[in-house]
């Protein structure tokens, strides 16, 4: 049965072009001819022009859609033209910026249709330098049009607009990981618990899906929204195909204070599970200890602390359980380091029993570093990047970014 509508108003767009709009007035046995007629004077369209009328979708509409219109959805007039993908902007209403940064800018904005809220990324087309930018941006749409996982940022939609792509993704109201443990860190054991378990159950949903994260970090984890601890992971710009027992794509770029010993020293830059397990762990020791573990004001001594796993020692109130896990987990030969399974299922071991003694690996009586750390400076999270590298040998930023999060200005120089 045909809803009524009395009194509701229709937008339409100019195709392509949507600066221009009319508003007609919904009325019963309304038909596509009179719709275009009406609105062709507030175009300065020729009544000669042959016309055609589209839905948000790109669906032309003939006179049996009509009845059936959503007077809150937008549609689109064309001058015979197809259907732009430009216009499917207009569908949703512009709240405020999140932020802003070298490749373009993120907004929120909500869906005139269910209201729902979304982050809208803008990658400016002049804002990718090269050929490997522009790959990495159609690789993060590829990837998570197929990336269904509820510690994964859903990609809603993503399409072209004059000289820009537009990422709509799900929006996480609660901002980056990074900033909630500025604001609440060193965590606790037990939330630092709920926090590593998502992140290795959205890992292991991508490692079965043969895809490597290649840039894991605090900023690139977002909390769904301010009153829960669901995390998102998102950024997979630069993420990489791999095949069981093989290794996957190259790239030099990524972010310099999670990169694996491998990938800092060039001997090896694939995609592998290993590298994503590298990342983990330097998270979560950041969640445990409020500091990173390589880090240095030094470029070059990080790097040199990554090489040669020369991380700081624990303060003394993290427990053994943990200290064993990061160190398995921070292992310089990639062959050597634990897998993902083995870390969710100590995890889920420590989460059990606490005091338990995990006695099935000979590694056990392994030296952990012990020493107190001071906590002074919470600015040790932030993020040095790396990307390709120079002939001097020194990494120079390479990145288009990602964000849907609403507590941190989006930045390309983390």
């Amino acid at each position: 049965m045909a809803q009524e509508f009395d009194s509701k108003i229709i937008t339409i767009f100019l195709n392509g072009n949507l600066h221009d709009k009319c508003e007609i007035t919904w009325r019963k046995n309304l038909t596509v001819g009179e719709i275009i007629n009406e609105s062709k004077p507030v175009f300065n369209i020729g009544h000669t022009v042959k016309c055609r009328l589209f839905d948000s979708t790109g669906g032309e509409i003939d006179d049996d859609d009509v009845e059936y219109i959503n007077p809150e959805e937008p549609l689109f007039l064309s001058q015979g033209e197809e259907f732009s993908k430009n216009s499917s902007l207009a569908i949703y209403q512009e709240i405020r910026p999140l932020g802003e940064g070298g490749f373009g800018c993120v907004k929120l904005y909500r869906n005139r249709i269910t209201k729902q809220e979304v982050a809208i990324k803008f990658v400016h087309f002049n804002s990718l330098e090269s050929p490997e930018d522009i790959n990495r941006v159609y690789n993060e749409i590829n990837l998570l049009r197929d990336l269904r996982h509820p510690n994964i940022v859903s990609l809603i939609d993503a399409f072209p607009s004059n000289d820009q792509i537009c990422f709509v993704m799900e929006y996480c109201s609660g901002g980056e990981l990074k900033n909630y443990l500025i604001e609440n860190g060193p965590l606790n054991e037990e939330e630092v618990y709920n926090l590593t378990s998502q992140i290795c159950e959205a890992m292991r949903y991508c490692h079965q899906s043969k895809v490597i994260h290649r840039d894991l970090k605090l900023e690139n984890i977002l909390l769904a929204n301010k009153f829960s601890t669901q995390l998102k992971i998102v950024d997979f710009g630069i993420a990489g195909i791999f095949s069981v027992g093989r290794r996957g794509e190259r790239s030099d770029t990524g972010s310099l204070l999670y990169a694996p010993p491998e990938m800092v020293s060039g001997k090896d830059n694939s995609a592998s599970p290993a590298f994503d397990i590298w990342s983990m762990g330097c998270i979560f020791y950041t969640l445990l200890t409020g500091i990173h573990p390589f880090y240095d004001e030094n470029a070059k001594n990080v790097t040199s602390r990554i090489v040669n796993v020369d991380y700081h020692p624990f303060p003394d109130n993290v427990s053994n359980s943990w200290k064993r896990l990061i160190k398995g987990m921070l292992r310089k030969d990639p062959k050597k380091r634990w897998t993902l399974i083995r870390v969710s299922e100590h995890i889920w071991k420590y989460r059990m029993n606490r005091n338990a003694q995990d006695s099935e690996d000979s590694e056990e009586n392994e030296e952990v570093k012990d020493s107190p750390v001071r906590m002074n400076s919470l600015r040790q999270i932030s993020t040095p990047k790396m990307a390709q590298k120079s002939k001097s040998g020194v990494f120079k930023s390479n990145s288009v970014g990602e964000a849907t999060s609403a507590r941190k200005p989006v930045s390309n120089t983390r």
